[in-house]
């Protein structure tokens, strides 16, 4: 009885383990999710709208997807704008990308495109934004692409939220204009953007324009911004235009910049511009801004003027310049120009400003002119030149007139400095006073000039006197050189006369004086001059040294 359940258990497990043997193999099915998303929506007038998905699996089992969205929009009175959206997902491969633009303006058009794709594990994304509105009044447009990458939930590198964007805008009773452009493609390790953008606006009174880009992130990423500003009190004619780009292919970055504006009019006058480029790259952070700023206020009329250019290249080689103009004619007048350069770079960080003054009355209408100029060239050479010329003419009353010239060059190798002032003033029944002054500034040295000369006479009695002072600094070494003189004559007729000026051209330091009285009368006349001045060169020493070895 037992053996016959032995026997039936062995049966039963041989039985068993043939059955076992026998079964097919078990097969574990792998899945991989795959999704993708597009999304166009927009508004205006005219607007076009399109979206696609794909997704697929090659023989060579080889599983991917694509995605587009793709937008256009115009309008004729009032906005017009496209939003798009694309994302998909391989697996743990996800890709992401949104772009946006919108245009305001009398007559508006955007576009926007998106392209998205995933293949195994190579992942891409090529995003396209550009628009542009012109008319009277405001126009602006504005657009922003976003492009993210993720692999097993790490973010590519080169990823960043809104690494797009561009902006412009202008302002102008006459006409204005906005265009912008933004393109990028972005894979897991490189990004390849362009971003381009312009603003012009012209008007009575007033006009503005303004442009901000910028691509990139916080480790690899560019900007470029923009602004030009100009008024007239009296509806007088006002330009202002900015322009700027930028590229990047991986670690080359490429940037430019420009501005310029005018103001024609008279009474009060304003132009104002700034302009920054600004490459940064992990370690290295290279940065070049123009500004300036000039004002004039008087009974005649007047222009303004700007011009800028800059450049940051893939070689980190910085280059940019200035100019600024400032132009009067009037019995009365009161202008004022500053404008200047900083710069970071692989040579250091470089300071360069000019600034020029001009005060000048009288009775009867005479010019008067300032210029800066402000530069800085790839060789890491920085230079300002600062430049006056001015008048004033009266008729039975006194005329006077003020100058001041400044301009300063701060970098690696120190800072030089100068300054040029003129002063005149003048009495008699016919009189003027003219005046010159000029001030450059580089790295490698200073030079500068100033002139005054003042005029009388007529019936009665005349007088005149002049003044000039220039000083400049050269590091440690500071040359001063100041001449001053006046004249006077009382009389049935008189003529009187004043010059004073000076000159440094590198150290070489000239001067003269002159004045001179001619009196005419029945009676009793008299005629006196005088004049004094000097030169004047001093060099600091160091006291380091010696300090050190007193304590």
């Amino acid at each position: 009885m037992v053996f016959s359940h032995l026997v039936g258990v062995f049966l039963l497990s041989s039985l068993v383990s043939s059955r076992i043997v026998d079964l097919p193999a078990v097969r574990v099915a792998r899945q991989t999710l795959v999704s993708s998303n597009g999304q166009s929506d927009g508004k205006g007038d005219n607007v076009t709208a399109d979206a696609s998905a794909h997704h697929f699996k090659n023989a060579d089992g080889t599983i991917g997807m694509n995605v587009t969205s793709t937008g256009n929009a115009t309008s004729g009175s009032g906005s017009a704008g496209i939003g798009n959206i694309a994302s998909g997902q391989v697996g743990n491969n996800h890709i992401g990308s949104t772009g946006n633009i919108t245009a305001t303006g009398p007559n508006s058009q955007v576009y926007s495109d998106i392209f998205g794709d995933i293949y195994g594990n190579a992942m891409s994304i090529n995003s396209k934004q550009q628009g542009a509105s012109s008319g009277t009044g405001d126009t602006a447009v504005r657009a922003a692409g976003n492009a993210n990458l993720t692999q097993n939930g790490v973010a590519s590198p080169t990823a960043a939220n809104n690494n797009n964007i561009a902006n412009a805008g202008a302002t102008g009773s006459e006409n204005s204009q906005a265009e912008v452009s933004s393109n990028q493609i972005l894979t897991w390790d490189q990004l390849i953007a362009q971003i381009y953008g312009h603003a012009k606006g012209s008007g009575k009174t007033n006009a503005q324009a303004n442009v901000d880009l910028g691509a990139g992130n916080q480790n690899n990423g560019i900007e470029v911004n923009g602004l030009v500003s100009g008024v007239n009190q009296n509806g007088g004619n006002v330009n202002a235009e900015v322009v700027g780009k930028g590229s990047m292919d991986g670690t080359g970055h490429n940037l430019s910049g420009g501005m310029s504006g005018s103001v024609n009019g008279s009474g009060s006058s304003q132009l104002v511009g700034a302009n920054n480029l600004q490459s940064n790259r992990t370690g290295t952070n290279t940065t070049i801004s123009t500004f300036g700023d000039a004002k004039s206020n008087g009974d005649g009329t007047n222009s303004l003027s700007l011009n800028s250019t800059s450049n940051v290249n893939s070689n980190n080689t910085v280059a940019g310049q200035i100019d600024m103009q400032n132009s009067a004619n009037g019995s009365n007048k009161n202008m004022t120009v500053q404008n200047g350069l900083q710069v970071q770079d692989n040579k250091g960080g470089t300071l360069a400003i000019g600034y020029g003054e001009i005060k000048g009355n009288g009775t009867e209408n005479s010019a008067a002119n300032i210029g800066v100029n402000s530069q800085y060239d790839q060789n890491g050479h920085a230079q300002v030149n600062t430049t006056g010329n001015g008048s004033a003419v009266s008729n039975n009353r006194n005329s006077s007139l003020s100058m001041e010239g400044n301009a300063q060059v701060t970098g690696p190798n120190g800072t030089h400095s100068g300054s040029a002032t003129v002063g005149g003033s003048a009495m008699g029944a016919y009189n003027n006073v003219t005046g010159t002054n000029q001030v450059v500034v580089g790295s490698g040295g200073t030079s500068g000039s100033a002139r005054t000369e003042a005029n009388g006479g007529g019936p009665g009695n005349s007088a005149a006197a002049t003044n000039t002072d220039l000083i400049l600094k050269n590091g440690n070494e500071t040359r001063t050189s100041s001449v001053s003189g006046s004249v006077q004559a009382t009389g049935d007729s008189t003529i009187v006369k004043s010059v004073s000026e000076v000159s440094d051209n590198n150290g070489v330091q000239t001067m003269s004086n002159f004045q001179h009285a001619v009196s005419n009368s029945k009676g009793s006349s008299s005629a006196s001059a005088s004049n004094s001045g000097w030169l004047k060169r001093r060099k600091r020493a160091s006291l380091g040294v010696l300090f050190d070895k007193l304590i």
